[in-house]
């Protein structure tokens, strides 16, 4: 939490029940959420945030590098925290649209490549599986 509350001050911000709620959210679920999840969640739970707020919320938690965003070809965005997590990518059922974190990243020697290649240096990269899980095959 000391990390939140110091990326928002450098940035000139609070650390709101909103933010707060919607952080805790996404820290305790084990797959990347949409805003719309989160909203409904947060409903569930009783707090009082608009779905405007959700949006405003993610983009600042992902500015500050709190929150991952992934986009899993389903035309939106899902949010995870960082906080506690390796670097990972994710597989997700074209039939049931179950979502499960690959606990390993192959592109370590890609990454160097890329870079040697064209002088980029690479802050980050995304990598998403599609398929079928045991039960919708």
């Amino acid at each position: 939490m000391t990390n939140l509350i110091a990326g928002l001050r450098a940035e000139g911000r609070r650390l709101t029940r909103p933010r707060k709620a919607i952080l805790d959210v996404l820290e305790k679920s084990k797959y990347p959420l949409s805003a719309a999840d989160v909203h409904a969640r947060l409903k569930r739970e009783q707090v009082a945030v608009d779905l405007v707020t959700v949006y405003r919320t993610l983009a600042v938690l992902k500015k500050l590098g709190l929150i991952a965003q992934v986009e899993l070809g389903e035309g939106q965005f899902r949010y995870e925290s960082r906080h506690g997590r390796e670097h990972h990518h994710h597989i997700r059922c074209r039939g049931c649209g179950r979502i499960a974190d690959l606990m390993l990243c192959p592109l370590k020697k890609l990454t160097a490549l890329v870079e040697r290649e064209t002088r980029f240096t690479v802050e980050e990269h995304s990598l998403e599986f599609f398929g079928w899980c045991p039960k919708c095959q």
